[in-house]
């Protein structure tokens, strides 16, 4: 009986073995782990950044649009500078903005009550991750016109353009109707590893030629 029980014992032992991985096992999978997140982790990243630059083209188009409904309401010129931020410049948990928004109050109010536009406190963040230029600043007129000789390009980018994702989105403030486009921005040979976050464009690189409307 004793016989039994001790062979018994070491046929579970030997079937516990069995049914384990062994060390050339734990490293083929450890192997074929680290090869799918090497493959898998570049494509997400590259994900999270282009949608970063997607996000930000929809907001500031969107935005853009309501500065034009703002100033027509008001009966006001609305002034759009940009903000020069230099690259990588934007502490971690801070908002800054790429543009500087001034609506002259209008001189014919419909009644006492009305107050003035707080458009300004409506401009879309910007981040380290994506960049801007932007050819020139702009008024937007009483009348929700661009009062402008040229229409406003605006690119907008990834940091990471010259070693990730290669989108370059554009807005096209089309003058004088200020009607605003979408579009893809064919010409990157003048995009650096270092570009400021915001910019004004001063060597007529941005042309609306090179956006390519979607």
């Amino acid at each position: 009986m004793q016989i039994a029980a001790v062979k018994s014992k070491s046929a579970e032992k030997n079937e516990l073995v069995k049914s384990g991985f062994s060390l050339v096992e734990l490293v083929i999978i450890v192997g074929m782990i680290s090869t799918l997140s090497g493959l898998i982790l570049p494509s997400a990243l590259n994900w999270v950044r282009v949608e970063r630059v997607n996000s930000y083209t929809r907001e500031l188009r969107e935005y853009l649009r309501i500065v034009r409904l703002e100033s027509r309401r008001w009966g006001s010129s609305c002034f759009i500078n940009v903000n020069h931020i230099d690259y990588n410049s934007i502490p971690k948990g801070k908002d800054y903005y790429g543009y500087s928004v001034n609506c002259s109050e209008s001189n014919s109010k419909e009644n006492e009550n009305d107050v003035p536009s707080n458009i300004d406190s409506l401009i879309p963040a910007i981040n380290n991750s994506i960049f801007q230029v932007v050819n020139k600043n702009f008024q937007v007129t009483p009348n929700g016109r661009i009062s402008s000789e040229e229409s406003i390009v605006i690119v907008i980018g990834s940091r990471f353009h010259s070693n990730g994702p290669k989108i370059l989105n554009c807005l096209i403030v089309k003058s004088p109707t200020g009607q605003i486009v979408k579009g893809k921005f064919y010409s990157n040979h003048w995009i650096s590893s270092n570009m400021p976050v915001s910019q004004i464009n001063e060597e007529d690189i941005i042309s609306a030629s090179n956006c390519i409307g979607s």
